[in-house]
């Protein structure tokens, strides 16, 4: 080869070399994030305790991150549905999950569905948790869980209670009971809690497990009397409503909520949105705002959160498989 030749191709790797450095900050930099509106999918109808979180935190978000955040419903299947979506959206941190015990930890120990929660998604941070309320219609004449365990004996099979769907917590809890009870009553299931309540207050249904924000309304109304928390000890949301430990030893169901991403999502776009809510959530008026709706406010970190639901899968598995209780 001629020194001519050499030296021109010298120039030309030369050339080559400088277009790819030039083109390598196009081809591979992330965009800075959020560059467009941030979805925050709620898996239960409008008015419930996770629609509620999503639209107090969303705001939130939307002003430290200067990008609108919106809020998706996609009720059914106790959260499942809107999980699922949740779960094949694209990991690109445009869309969030506000997730809870039920869907999350529950319902794919009973149900197949199209997610498996350990794989399929990635943690954010714990932002809430809370007991639930049971309650009854006023027409019920009990005033306290120790009544209403003979009185649901004495109509065994007869008497409907509603749920927020298969799997949810409310069900898991009222199975619970029937199986520490001995009791019998025909669950009726519908797409959320708030939709229980309506019912129970217009007198379908006489007996509930249900989050606090759309009982606790009702309860102070005199339109629902509440008998019991689902917490080991008394909450201080309800101050008076004893923990139905109480009455049945053991007894300890808490419902939560955590936000989580698709797996996937980048680690820095994680990072910036735990990094907000460990600021949101001390915040005075969204603490206030989560008590006025039965729950308490709370943050954690994203591993904190994953080992949760971890302890959470392994512990509902035992209690499914002791109380044998199945999908309807």
């Amino acid at each position: 080869m001629s020194s001519t030749d050499r030296q021109r191709r010298r120039a030309i790797s030369g050339s080559l070399a400088l277009g790819a450095a030039a083109m390598a900050p196009r081809a591979f930099a992330q965009p800075a994030w959020p560059v467009k509106p941030v979805r925050v999918i709620a898996p239960f109808p409008p008015g419930g305790t996770s629609d509620v979180i999503g639209r107090v935190i969303g705001a939130k978000l939307q002003e430290a991150l200067g990008q609108t955040v919106i809020i998706e419903n996609r009720a059914g299947a106790g959260g499942s549905v809107g999980t699922e979506v949740a779960a094949k959206a694209t990991a690109d941190g445009y869309t969030v999950l506000v997730g809870n015990a039920s869907p999350i930890s529950i319902n794919p120990l009973l149900v197949k569905y199209q997610y498996e929660t350990l794989r399929d998604f990635a943690p954010i941070s714990l932002v809430a948790r809370s007991p639930q309320l049971l309650v009854v219609h006023p027409s019920v004449p009990v005033r306290q869980l120790r009544e209403l365990i003979p009185f649901v004996k004495a109509q065994a099979g007869k008497l409907n209670y509603g749920s927020s769907g298969v799997g949810t917590l409310a069900h898991l809890a009222a199975e619970q009971f029937k199986n520490m009870t001995g009791t019998d009553m025909t669950h009726v299931t519908y797409k959320g809690s708030i939709l229980v309540v309506q019912d129970m207050v217009a007198g379908n249904i006489p007996i509930a497990w249900s989050d606090m924000a759309p009982a606790l309304p009702q309860v102070k109304a005199g339109k629902l009397r509440a008998l019991a928390v689902t917490s080991p000890r008394e909450s201080p949301l309800v101050p008076g409503v004893p923990p139905m430990s109480a009455v049945l030893p053991g007894f300890d169901m808490v419902n939560w909520w955590g936000l989580f991403v698709p797996a996937g999502t980048p680690a820095p776009v994680i990072g910036r949105m735990n990094a907000e809510l460990l600021k949101i959530m001390k915040m005075p008026d969204v603490v206030d705002r989560f008590a006025s709706l039965g729950v308490e406010a709370l943050s954690s970190s994203p591993e904190e959160l994953g080992a949760y639901v971890k302890a959470e899968i392994a512990s509902f598995a035992k209690l499914i498989k002791a109380a044998n209780i199945r999908a309807d």
